[in-house]
């Protein structure tokens, strides 16, 4: 499992943020290849979907909305989503 750079030291705490309405939803994703760039770790979703996946290197890594939230500098930022698995793009 990967973790955040010293740049982007991400700390865990409570906030709200709203599953309804028409906000974008900023999210992190924790964990996977440790060559998973970090560039692409930092999403924006229409809505905080239980699951995501993200398409990389032949296939598809998934990640799941957990319970933390990320903040940086004190302001709460987004939803962190931990890596679960890695499947294979169908030929």
């Amino acid at each position: 499992m990967t973790l955040v750079s010293d740049s982007m030291r991400e700390a865990l705490a409570d906030c709200v943020i709203s599953d309804y309405g028409p906000y974008d939803v900023n999210i992190f994703l924790l964990g996977g290849p440790t060559d998973f760039p970090e560039k692409f770790r930092f999403k924006r979703l229409t809505r905080a979907d239980e699951k995501v996946k993200i398409p990389y290197r032949s296939g598809y890594e998934h990640f799941e909305r957990t319970e933390e939230h990320y903040h940086l500098e004190g302001d709460c930022q987004g939803l962190i989503y931990r890596w679960t698995t890695r499947t294979k793009i169908a030929e």
